[in-house]
């Protein structure tokens, strides 16, 4: 891909524009391109066409725009600047790097503790497994003591005395999780870095400027590196890996050992550069981190503490060589052009809890995704003495907490544990470990912490918010938070499932949480990426990426893939994006279409987890109760293929795009002859009727009665409730607003009762979404006792927010007009609400809405940035074009 240009327009309408880039920032000589004047109204994502450049290159440019009806050019804009990153495996001089032999812990009494609770073992957790299960478990504590370390690496390197350094950039990655530092400096903020992906067919780098961490003369660049998504060889050891080979075991996630790869590039004043590279002459040590793992968690030795490893030092007792590999671990290394995870907010005690003798729980009062830091002078500890930290979603009305809602599934979980050595830091964060959780639960102290003694951390991928929502009615704005909170807490370099069980990149949760994400946040890199682990997946219809826990088959998670590039392309007017994927997206197509079975897809997951008719019915997995496969399968294939038409048509791939159109009409044909039913005028179910109407595969003259019937089943059948699913999610409130139903949309989210969410936050003490809200009666087990043993932080349940902007607020993207230069302002007014206020940040400027209502007079006012327009729809009237600037209209009911 090119690199693409963006700019904000300072003006109402751009007729033109023209772009000038250069090696120089005087645009005199060694100019790269001059664009001439381009008649276009837009300015996003403009691709650039000038010389071919080189590795490093530093590019300046800029731009200048014309006013509509003015022939004068504006003034040029002040100068940009990018720079190229290291375009070919040659331009890296420096090695790969691992230890010659890891470091395995002694056992002692604290590493046993360690295991026993890393493997729920311990005699709180053993008593409720089965034989078969203790079994397994004492096999999996064996792979647990056998963990090695992370690892220390550094090297000593000098910077000329008699020259000043004007540039260092510092290329660098790992194979797992890793820091990097320069004279004891943390080079960046980043953590559980680089962000997962297929590790064998790329690996994401990182650039760093780091002249400001450098001094004259010595300088000493140093490495903590962790096993990260790399090297996970426990938590699923008994699934099947589907790229097993003769020379690989099958029975691990596991890439090989941790590795990692630096190149520091200094550039001096006077011309002359200098290159520091990662090789044989660094040297390694075992970290005071003797045991780490994404699921299991961390234990610390604070009595293996390596004084002055990152710094200048000339003890270098114990250090041992390095070994340098002569082949890359991946075919290839990328810029990380994702935001990276950061600590994003930051979490307190809410609660303490002391459920037995030298047992303390505390509640933060919010399920999320996080890393602790520990205040080690408040909690007094003692050389030798160590202390366990049990993280979970669920406790009793005592404190009692429960790691069942982790599942089976993953074999280890979640605990990290630290050893004093009486000459502790101050505080102390877990370095490659993040967790899922609510309660914190403390063994080992012999007094209670203090409530300040323990925070936390949010942590996530650092996307920027983009969208706000906010209304009269706290209920809706308290349904709102919890879906930011669940997919926040899910957001770690892929769109994850759950933090606590599988932390997988489901690609069908993906989709269904799609409109939630692009709303509410920046997804532009965040997608591009995603999307590039469906190029690299093993199968041509992945239900997970990336990673090895990837299989395939299910088509109705994998049409992810196409829905995410299309939304994509209509948030960001990025056609980039969609030509360097089209070609993975035939690949799914064309199987899919194989897979057709007398004209409809019968094979898929279906509406996971929609609601049973009464909370604590049985159920087989999360399969869907009122929605068979086949109608969900189905709708989404001919979905996908409507949208690779648009796709097509927009690559100028007439015939396919005239393909994909044929696909679609004929699935819909066959999808409207097998399932509505002209007696009771729908399809039989909310998510039936929703995708019908939403995807334009109900005949156009049925679609009104459809929807009369859609409101009819929520209303009656459902005492004013959803029964969708995680696939229906999105779908539903659309469905019904767009017909005449706003108000039962709305209702929906106040309904009082199961499935409600007035019953998820008063009955289930839910502050996120639970995977299967009707997992169990809570008034059968009111001391809360048996937790329930399915996550309770799952995002896929979160595509209703989608509506709070697209029907309360209204602002909706256009097929035809990608990135929001036009776009549609068209809000729903249920009557039970007072006020709404809604924004959201597109690449073009913030658009806003915001409306009252009283005594049946509606205010409603709202703004299109500039360079936009947006087409409005007032009630009772033809939707009009309205160009940049701020309006109000007051009107009745």
């Amino acid at each position: 891909m090119r690199p693409k240009l963006s700019w904000h327009s300072n003006i109402k309408s751009q007729s033109h524009y023209q772009i000038q880039a250069s090696l120089t920032d005087k645009f005199i000589s060694r100019l790269l391109w001059d664009s001439g004047k381009v008649e276009a109204k837009h300015s996003l994502n403009i691709k650039y066409l000038g010389a071919a450049l080189g590795t490093n290159d530093t590019v300046y440019w800029r731009v200048r725009v014309w006013q509509s009806g003015n022939n004068q050019a504006g003034q040029w804009s002040e100068p940009s600047v990018w720079e190229m990153g290291l375009l070919n495996e040659s331009d890296w001089e420096a090695k790969w790097l691992q230890v010659q032999q890891q470091a395995i812990t002694p056992l002692t009494e604290h590493v046993d503790q360690w295991a026993l609770f890393a493997t729920g073992l311990n005699p709180e957790s053993s008593s409720t497994l089965t034989k078969k299960k203790n079994k397994t478990q004492k096999l999996v504590i064996e792979q647990v003591k056998a963990q090695p370390t992370a690892s220390l690496f550094r090297h000593t390197f000098k910077v000329q005395d008699s020259r000043k350094v004007v540039k260092a950039k510092l290329h660098s990655t790992a194979a797992g999780y890793y820091e990097v530092y320069i004279n004891g400096q943390r080079v960046s903020d980043r953590i559980m870095d680089p962000g997962q992906t297929d590790f064998d067919k790329r690996i994401l780098y990182n650039t760093d400027e780091i002249s400001g961490l450098l001094s004259l003369g010595d300088n000493t660049i140093a490495v903590h590196l962790g096993s990260g998504w790399y090297d996970e060889n426990i938590a699923f050891s008994r699934w099947k890996n589907p790229d097993a080979s003769k020379s690989r075991p099958s029975k691990t996630l596991s890439y090989g050992q941790p590795k990692f790869i630096a190149q520091l590039e200094l550039s001096y004043e006077d011309g002359s550069t200098q290159l520091i590279t990662s090789n044989e002459k660094w040297l390694s040590h075992p970290s005071a981190v003797i045991k780490e793992g994404i699921f299991s968690g961390e234990l610390y030795d604070a009595n293996k503490v390596v004084k002055d490893w990152n710094v200048n030092t000339s003890n270098l007792t114990g250090w041992k060589p390095v070994q340098a590999l002569k082949l890359w671990p991946t075919e290839k290394l990328e810029p990380q052009l994702l935001p990276p995870i950061r600590p994003v907010k930051k979490m307190t005690v809410q609660k303490i809890f002391q459920p037995k003798e030298n047992v303390w729980v505390l509640d933060f009062g919010q399920n999320f995704t996080g890393v602790p830091t520990f205040n080690l002078d408040k909690l007094g500890l003692r050389k030798g003495q160590a202390v366990y930290f049990r993280y979970a979603e669920w406790a009793d009305i005592d404190g009692n907490i429960s790691q069942k809602t982790g599942g089976g599934a993953p074999l280890l979980k979640q605990v990290d544990g630290y050893i004093a050595s009486g000459n502790d830091a101050s505080t102390w964060t877990p370095e490659f470990s993040w967790h899922g959780f609510r309660y914190l639960e403390i063994t080992g102290l012999k007094q209670a912490p203090a409530i300040d003694a323990i925070k936390a951390h949010l942590v996530r991928s650092d996307v920027e918010i983009a969208g706000t929502f906010k209304s009269s009615n706290d209920l809706i704005n308290r349904i709102h938070d919890m879906a930011l909170w669940s997919y926040e807490s899910n957001l770690m370099a892929v769109p994850m499932d759950c933090p606590i069980r599988e932390r997988a990149g489901w690609t069908g949760d993906a989709h269904a949480a799609l409109i939630t994400g692009n709303y509410n946040y920046n997804m532009d890199n965040f997608w591009q990426k995603y999307l590039g682990d469906f190029s690299t997946a093993t199968f041509q219809a992945p239900a997970v990426v990336p990673g090895k826990r990837t299989h395939g088959g299910n088509f109705d998670w994998a049409v992810a893939e196409i829905i995410i590039a299309w939304e994509h392309y209509r948030h960001h007017g990025d056609l980039q994006v969609l030509q360097r994927q089209f070609d993975s997206l035939l690949e799914y197509m064309q199987l899919a279409e194989s897979k057709l079975d007398n004209g409809l897809l019968r094979i898929g997951y279906g509406d996971w987890c929609d609601p049973v008719l009464k909370p604590g019915m049985g159920r087989k997995r999360c399969n869907p109760q009122h929605t068979s496969p086949t109608i969900t399968s189905s709708a989404l294939l001919a979905h996908g293929a409507d949208l690779m038409s648009k796709i097509a048509a927009l690559l100028n791939e007439a015939d396919k795009s005239q393909q994909f159109t044929d696909l679609f009409q004929a699935i819909s044909a066959q999808f409207n002859k097998e399932f509505y039913n002209p007696q009771t005028g729908h399809y039989g179910s909310q998510t039936a009727d929703a995708m019908a109407l939403r995807f334009g595969i109900a005949p156009a003259d049925l679609r009104q009665s459809i929807a009369v019937a859609l409101n009819k089943d929520v209303v009656e059948k459902w005492g004013g409730h959803g029964s969708v699913g995680a696939l229906g999610q999105t779908y539903l409130y659309l469905a019904l607003s767009d017909y005449g139903y706003a108000d039962t949309a709305f209702n929906i989210f106040t309904a009082d009762g199961y499935p409600g969410y007035s019953f998820q936050f008063e009955k289930l003490n839910a502050t996120t979404l639970w995977e299967r809200k009707g997992v169990l009666d809570p008034d059968l087990d009111p001391e809360r006792r048996n937790a329930p043993g399915r996550s309770l932080n799952h995002p896929f349940h979160s595509g209703y927010d989608g509506w709070f902007y697209e029907g309360l607020g209204g602002i909706r993207p256009l097929d035809d007009k990608a990135g929001f230069q036009e776009f549609e302002l068209r809000p729903v007014f249920p009557k039970d609400l007072e006020w709404v206020d809604v924004s959201y940040q597109t690449g073009y400027g913030k658009i806003k809405s915001k409306w009252t209502q009283k005594d049946g007079v509606i205010n409603w006012s709202f703004e299109i940035p500039n360079n936009s327009s947006a087409f409005v729809t007032l009630p009772n009237k033809p939707k009009e074009l309205f160009g940049t600037g701020k309006y109000t209209f007051e009107f009745k009911r």
